[in-house]
């Protein structure tokens, strides 16, 4: 692979509905601070569908740099992003998760991903988040085809978003998607200070059934996504 070559960027997803044994078994792989955490949740399903998440990006990232999945150790970046602690680790990573469904990424280059569960359109919210061309495009759109737009839209700017690393600092408003190709969604506008619009590669998938998902991550070169399904027997 040459620093021209297309930029591996590697997506695992999963499924978090796992049984009480497994949730079980998992947790050892977590520290007592991600065990308050999955507790905190009301209800046994969100805790179990919390730890399967988080065991999932420990038992990759186990697989990815040769260590136990206990051995990560993680600390938070300015706005909460997590980052591995004490580590020269040459890759970046990103987890998104939305109902039963976890997605992963990991790249050299900064990276982003999103999914989410395709649901009836949550009124208001393009207005709060989404910058005034795409709000302007997704009303051209009507029935199934607004609601496929809404998502690609969504999911790309998650996906830009969690790639920032800035939280909240940064309103989903200040820039702007273009999802005329869907599956390969462009960063074309940002109201971010020396920001390099061109050194964006964005890319859309379909994780499951009933999902939809991107990937976003800050390079010039073209992006080659390697999608793989995670099993908790590996």
């Amino acid at each position: 692979m040459t620093a021209c070559g297309d930029l591996p960027v590697d997506v695992w997803t999963w499924n978090l509905d796992i049984d009480e044994a497994l949730a079980v078994r998992l947790s050892a792989w977590l520290t007592e601070e991600e065990r308050k955490r999955a507790s905190a949740f009301i209800t046994p399903q969100l805790q179990r569908r919390w730890i399967a998440a988080r065991a999932g990006m420990r038992g990759i990232l186990a697989s990815v740099l040769g260590v136990s999945p206990q051995a990560p150790v993680f600390v938070l970046g300015p706005h909460g992003r997590p980052e591995l602690a004490g580590a020269d680790s040459p890759f970046s990573f990103n987890l998104s998760h939305s109902d039963s469904l976890a997605a992963f990424a990991v790249s050299e280059a900064v990276v982003g991903v999103d999914v989410e569960e395709i649901k009836a359109l949550p009124e208001g919210v393009a207005g709060m988040v989404f910058s005034k061309p795409e709000i302007a495009a997704l009303e051209a759109e009507t029935g199934g085809a607004r609601a496929r737009a809404f998502y690609r839209y969504w999911t790309a700017k998650e996906a830009v978003l969690k790639a920032l690393g800035t939280g909240l600092s940064v309103s989903g408003r200040s820039f702007t998607i273009d999802i005329s190709r869907p599956e390969v969604p462009r960063l074309v506008s940002a109201d971010w200070k020396d920001e390099d619009t061109q050194a964006w590669q964005l890319s859309a998938f379909h994780p499951a059934d009933g999902f939809a998902g991107a990937v976003a991550v800050r390079t010039q070169r073209s992006l080659r996504l390697n999608f793989k399904t995670w099993t908790f027997g590996e």
